[in-house]
């Protein structure tokens, strides 16, 4: 099973190299992660690395525009979420691969129609553990009750789900087993949770109709 951190984010930005958070994320237990910003093409690495193009606070209007902008072949685009008018726009924009960011995003903006939507297009919707550790008190008691309404929408529409660390340092960094316990707060079914670490290369990859969703 190719298990992913669904994104980690490097120096400068983050305080760790793309080449030390492979050596740290292939000792514990991941195949491959998601960096958000571009990789060396000419670089080797220990493990499988994905390439985010993390589109953020960006006007709904020329979201298309950006999303479709081409490709590399290890290449995934990201979109912060934002109200439900322009989530519904993002998960229905060709080229989107992740929605991230829901829990910062305003309350209902992922309503039953996005979700709907994301299950038809293939969109994945993106958690991280990163809240769930730093947060406190009331901040992570929000961030919890949202993360349990994504997983009662993706019980029922069945949306991919991609789950990261969101790590921009060593520390945040959790291994498989680690991300399971702290999801356990707002999903039980570890299934559900493991799939959701192989699921971005499915996400990437995927091809032909959308899937009818009743």
């Amino acid at each position: 099973m190719q298990l992913f951190d669904g994104c980690v984010i490097p120096y400068p930005s983050g305080t760790v190299s793309i080449s030390r958070y492979a050596r740290e994320l292939r000792s514990l237990g991941f195949s491959g992660c998601v960096v958000n910003g571009r990789v060396p093409q000419t670089a080797e690495y220990d493990i499988q690395i994905l390439s985010a193009r993390y589109l953020i606070d960006i006007p709904a209007r020329i979201l298309a525009r950006e999303a479709d902008k081409p490709a590399g072949m290890n290449e995934v685009v990201y979109v912060r979420a934002g109200d439900a008018g322009f989530c519904r726009t993002a998960i229905q924009t060709p080229g989107v691969h992740v929605l991230m960011d829901i829990e910062t995003a305003p309350k209902d903006a992922f309503d039953r129609y996005c979700a709907h939507l994301a299950a038809e297009k293939g969109v994945g919707i993106g958690l991280s553990t990163l809240p769930l550790i730093q947060l406190r008190d009331v901040s992570r008691q929000k961030v919890i009750r949202r993360y349990e309404e994504i997983f009662t929408l993706q019980n029922r529409y069945e949306f991919p789900l991609v789950v990261s660390s969101h790590a921009s340092d060593i520390t945040h960094l959790k291994s498989p087993r680690e991300m399971i316990r702290l999801f356990s707060l707002v999903c039980e079914d570890e299934d559900l949770l493991y799939s959701s670490m192989t699921s971005v290369g499915q996400i990437k990859n995927r091809q032909g109709p959308v899937r009818e969703v009743r």
